[in-house]
């Protein structure tokens, strides 16, 4: 008989095995489960506002040589929206993002798991992003980047 405090040996390591095969089968960890966790935990280290996903659609575009496909997004909160439109780079692995905020001069930056883009939008509120990897990627809006208490507005991930 063992008891609680023995080493383990290689019966332990056998009902493990057993146990975690059973749970992965009948309730496996969700796929995006770190990313959301990354989420939440940056939403209130922030204290941010959080944007609603609230369109998204297929959009097809001429060039000179074929239709490009591109995907309009548009984020919402009580302070700021934001429209994303995005299109994959030539080689398949960049996408470039032009964006509209309805703020001018908000700073927006361009989270991947990666790197992070910071670009000031216009006073029309545009800007653009170009060369990004494709993947999982947040905004986060700082509608006030010169007032150092305003809440910052964070939108879900979505991927590129």
């Amino acid at each position: 008989m063992t008891t609680h405090t023995d080493p383990i040996d290689e019966v332990d390591l056998a009902n493990l095995a057993a146990l975690h095969e059973l749970l992965a089968r009948v309730d496996p960890v969700p796929a995006d489960l770190a990313e959301r966790s990354r989420f939440a935990l940056t939403v209130h280290a922030l204290h941010a506002e959080v944007a609603e996903l609230t369109q998204a659609e297929m959009v097809a575009t001429r060039s000179a040589k074929d239709a490009t496909r591109t995907e309009s997004i548009t984020f919402t909160s009580g302070t700021v929206s934001l429209m994303v439109t995005t299109r994959v780079g030539d080689d398949g692995r960049t996408a470039r993002i032009d964006g509209w905020v309805t703020r001018g001069g908000a700073v927006v930056d361009v989270v991947t798991a990666d790197l992070t883009r910071s670009v000031t939008a216009d006073e029309h509120g545009r800007f653009v992003v170009d060369g990004l990897p494709r993947g999982w990627v947040h905004f986060l809006v700082r509608v006030d980047p010169g007032e150092p208490d305003a809440r910052p507005v964070i939108t879900p991930s979505v991927e590129l």
